[in-house]
């Protein structure tokens, strides 16, 4: 008998803790999907999104060398675009990803729970995990330090005329700025280590094999720094960016942790409730 209500008052306490549990969830949830958090996130998929669709269109269509300066040499090194050039890429990225971020804030699923039933927030997660956070920070930590180092090698001084200083903050400074506002309002889980490598390395691989394709067709380096490195140490800087673009991830998923923690507590303590 004394077993028996031992056994009552057990399962009661655990009824009371599920429930607690659920509340806190529920709580957390009413918070992030309504009020002032939501349009605070909303605010933000808006304005990185328009932000950098407009830094796209500047940067490929108002930003040129004037055609009076250019010999027939050089017009030939302009070989890719644009598109050779990382920084490019990673606003097109940037663009992409808040886009899709914004249209899950429309049409998907930002509540805290284990697994999304929104394929357009899993695609979200990803794309942010693998791709946009650590791009947006390995573009913005290496280009001002090496323009601190000698801006000549990354950014010359003759683009000032034609670069203006707020389309170099879009491309440079924010992409890095909106991917940590981002990741305060948008919960997420991590994709599992291997697929979130795996996406992250391959992105950057296909990049270092697109800047010897640009140079074996316009006979020069997109950047200036790999003009001047001898050829050990610019295989080595070349190893670097893919190590430096793999740290960027490791960093995302550790911030993601510690930001989000206590959630990742509740949603434990809930699983372990049902398993139990």
């Amino acid at each position: 008998m004394t077993k028996s209500k031992k056994q009552l008052r057990e399962l009661h306490i655990a009824k009371e803790a599920a429930q607690a549990t659920n509340d806190r969830l529920d709580t957390c949830n009413d918070a992030y999907t309504s009020g002032a958090f939501k349009y605070l996130r909303l605010l933000v998929h808006v304005l990185a999104a328009a932000q950098f669709s407009y830094g796209i269109y500047y940067h490929y269509f108002r930003v040129h060398w004037p055609t009076d300066l250019l010999d027939e040499e050089e017009l030939k090194t302009r070989w890719g675009g644009k598109f050779k050039y990382l920084t490019f890429l990673d606003v097109i990225l940037q663009a992409i990803y808040h886009s899709l971020a914004l249209l899950n804030d429309l049409f998907g699923d930002n509540t805290v729970n284990v697994a999304s039933k929104s394929k357009l927030r899993s695609v979200r997660d990803y794309v942010f995990s693998a791709l946009a956070f650590p791009v947006a920070h390995n573009v913005c930590i290496s280009f001002w330090v090496i323009y601190m180092w000698d801006r000549e090698l990354i950014f010359p001084s003759a683009l000032d005329a034609i670069f203006p200083s707020w389309l170099n903050h879009v491309v440079h400074t924010n992409v890095a700025l909106l991917a940590v506002m981002d990741m305060f309002t948008c919960f997420r889980r991590y994709p599992s280590r291997l697929a979130g490598v795996t996406g992250n390395i391959s992105f950057i691989l296909l990049y270092i094999i697109w800047l010897h394709i640009v140079r074996y067709f316009s006979g020069e380096w997109v950047y200036p720094i790999l003009e001047v490195l001898p050829l050990a140490l610019r295989y080595l800087f070349l190893a670097l960016l893919v190590g430096f673009n793999l740290v960027c991830y490791l960093l995302g998923e550790f911030c993601n942790s510690i930001v989000w923690a206590q959630e990742f507590k509740l949603l434990q303590q809930q699983q372990k409730i049902k398993q139990g």
